[in-house]
């Protein structure tokens, strides 16, 4: 669930290096489309579907609306237009479903595998993660096989020469976005289906979690981002069972830390060259 939140957000930040505050609240309020889909008597898998899209489209509005005019302005306007996107978003959300946690339906039965030997897996972890592999599969071939990814790579290098070797990058810096928005709330579903609720404070923690985790694995690559993601849940589940549930947040950016300071890059992350 982490790393499927972490793809996302590290790809915004590979182009623009921006630190989006947005990420998480918009994946939330994707979540409750979906939410609000399955209300409507639609099943859950179909709900997460089109509310991923819309997440998808309202993820192209905003880069259009509060990115766009400030793209070449000094970081921290765009940063605090995101954090103006990010609160019109939850403010919307309160309106509309209240601030009060809220019975998420179970997306995945819970139930119990055994492995031998005392050891027992949860059939949720195996869908979670099938899916979350699945998803990185398909957005691999999408980069690496297609004209739009390969045009996505390069403006991840440079958006100026992008464009002035004739690369549309006002199509395919949205599309990054709506992305982003897409794998994000297929997360917030699969998270808050796991958790059996969900309220619009997910929506910063979900933004904390992508960054540690891009961070941890490495900005700019969503392998690395993904890898981030299952590390630092592996490293916060275990925390819990055999330390305490009450330090698991605080060992996983404690191994973040270590990790950073003998690896500034990340785990699979490269520095970046430029030009004198």
């Amino acid at each position: 669930m982490y790393a499927l939140v972490a793809v996302g957000y590290s790809m915004v930040y590979s182009i623009l290096y921006l630190i989006n505050f947005a990420h998480g609240d918009l994946f939330i309020f994707g979540t409750f489309l979906a939410f609000a889909f399955f209300n409507m008597g639609m099943p859950l898998v179909g709900a997460m579907i089109i509310g991923a899209i819309l997440c998808g489209i309202i993820a192209m509005g905003i880069e259009r609306v509060v990115y766009r005019p400030v793209r070449n302005a000094s970081r921290i306007v765009p940063m605090v237009g995101a954090l103006g996107a990010a609160l019109i978003l939850r403010t919307v959300a309160q309106v509309c479903w209240g601030a009060s946690q809220i019975v998420f339906p179970s997306l995945i039965p819970s139930r119990q595998i055994s492995l031998g030997g005392g050891f027992q897996i949860n059939v949720q972890n195996l869908v979670v993660l099938g899916i979350g592999v699945a998803c990185v599969l398909l957005l691999t071939i999408v980069i690496q096989g297609t004209k739009i990814g390969k045009a996505t790579q390069c403006v991840m290098q440079d958006i100026t020469t992008s464009s002035l070797m004739g690369i549309p990058i006002n199509v395919i810096i949205p599309l990054v976005y709506a992305l982003g928005g897409f794998l994000g709330t297929i997360g917030g579903v699969l998270m808050c289906s796991y958790y059996t609720v969900i309220n619009i404070e997910m929506g910063l923690w979900g933004t904390c979690k992508a960054w540690a985790a891009s961070q941890l694995g490495g900005v700019g690559s969503f392998y690395g981002a993904f890898a981030g993601g299952i590390i630092l849940g592996v490293a916060e589940s275990l925390a819990a069972a055999y330390i305490s549930s009450a330090y698991k947040d605080a060992i996983g950016y404690i191994i973040i830390v270590v990790v950073l300071l003998f690896m500034p890059e990340g785990l699979f992350g490269k520095k970046k060259a430029v030009k004198v």
